[in-house]
Parts: C-alpha cells; sequence; structure tokens
C-alpha cells in the first residue's frame, strides 16, 4: 500500500486525492453486509466516479450535525484508544492499494516498534442511544462492515479495530480481523473494477465537449 501521511482529511488536497477513486467509505455501494453480494447501487457509484473525471470541484455532502460532531470529538475518541491499548498510533491522511486507484482514509494506523504498520482504526463518537446499541450488539455494526473490511482490502493489512466512544460511558472496542468476507470484498472489488473500466470506455468519450 502507498501510504500519505501528512494529508489533513477533509483538506482540499484530501479532496483531490479521493476524487476518482474507489473509496472503503463508498464500499457499501460495491457490495452487501449481509450476504456479501454485488449491490445494485454499485452502477450508481461508477457513474458518481466517472462525473468526478469532468467536475472534480462539485461536492455532493458537506456533512451533518452528526458528523461535525464526530470530527470535533475524532481526537479525544483516537487518544482514549492508544491509553486504553497501549497501542502506538499515528493519524495519517490516505492510503491506495499499489494500484493506486481504490483506497482509504484510516481514522488511525497502529505501528509497531519497528514502525511497520501492522493494524488500523475506525473510531465512531455515535449520540449515546446509538453506542448503547453498539455495546448490546457486541458485533461490528453492519453499516460500517464494508468500510472496516474494505479498509483491510485496501491496505493489505489483517487487523482492524473498531472503537466507539461517547464522554462518560465505557467505550466499545472491537477487534475485526481478516476473513471470508474480506475476501469477498477483494472479489467484488474486482469485479467492480472490470464492469467500471467497461462503463468508462464506453461512456467518458460521448461526454466529452468538442471544442474544435
Amino acid at each position: 500500500m502507498k501510504v500519505f501521511p501528512h494529508v489533513l482529511q477533509g483538506s482540499e488536497s484530501w479532496m483531490a486525492l479521493r476524487k476518482g477513486r474507489l473509496t472503503a467509505s463508498n464500499f457499501d455501494k460495491i457490495i452487501t453486509a449481509a450476504k456479501g453480494d454485488l449491490s445494485k447501487q454499485r452502477f450508481d457509484y461508477m457513474a458518481a466516479l466517472i462525473s468526478e473525471c469532468f467536475c472534480p470541484e462539485f461536492v455532493t455532502w458537506t456533512g451533518n450535525f452528526a458528523t461535525d460532531r464526530g470530527n470535533e470529538l475524532e481526537p479525544e475518541a483516537r487518544q482514549a484508544f492508544a491509553d486504553h491499548t497501549g497501542m502506538n498510533v499515528v493519524q495519517v491522511g490516505f492510503c491506495t492499494q499499489d494500484n493506486g486507484v481504490v483506497g482509504c482514509s484510516p481514522d488511525a494506523l497502529i505501528v509497531n516498534d519497528a514502525g511497520e504498520y501492522i493494524a488500523g482504526v475506525e473510531l465512531k463518537c455515535p449520540f449515546p442511544a446509538t453506542h448503547v446499541k453498539y455495546v448490546a450488539d457486541g458485533v461490528l455494526p453492519d453499516d460500517y462492515k464494508q468500510q472496516v473490511h474494505g479498509s483491510m482490502a485496501v491496505t493489505g493489512l489483517n487487523e482492524w479495530h473498531f472503537w466507539s466512544y461517547f464522554p462518560g460511558m465505557r467505550p466499545f472496542h472491537l477487534k475485526v480481523e481478516r476473513d471470508a468476507y474480506t475476501a469477498k470484498v477483494e472479489s467484488a472489488l474486482e469485479q467492480f473494477m472490470i464492469e467500471y473500466g467497461e462503463l468508462s470506455a464506453r461512456v467518458k468519450p460521448q461526454l466529452i465537449i468538442n471544442t474544435l
């Protein structure tokens, strides 16, 4: 994998890195959480990726109260995870597969004493009732299954930590390891790339404005 450690997530540079690339936060549009089937949303996602090649400055979503609150609490949650686990946690901006086409934005990566990346972290700072449900269920929420396993598919790492944090409550920590579902994500990505390449080759020439 290639790591962009100094790019600030949410910045113009970070957004430029994501444009036109498949990103783990959108893998729910490629594969379903329940059975690991190809998602019917994948063609909509292909259209969005193609459109980004023509209007990279166009922003379709800028967040809401929940995401703003999560962003504000993320540094506190990251430090709480580091304190709880004793792991060496570092921030990075973006990661891509060696092919440069597929990427993810980890909330943190874990490094060993040799400075090697060995795992990733998905931080969530949900509303209190949602946090309670995470604790009660005790499993990786389906809402983040594709993203977590997709991040392992992107980075090649075998372990990802899900950390739900709400001040005043005990955090929820779950270690997720590479398994059969991760393999399904990797297979779905390969199929998506084939379909995306075919659609892109067919549609892009029709979208180019002839200035002659």
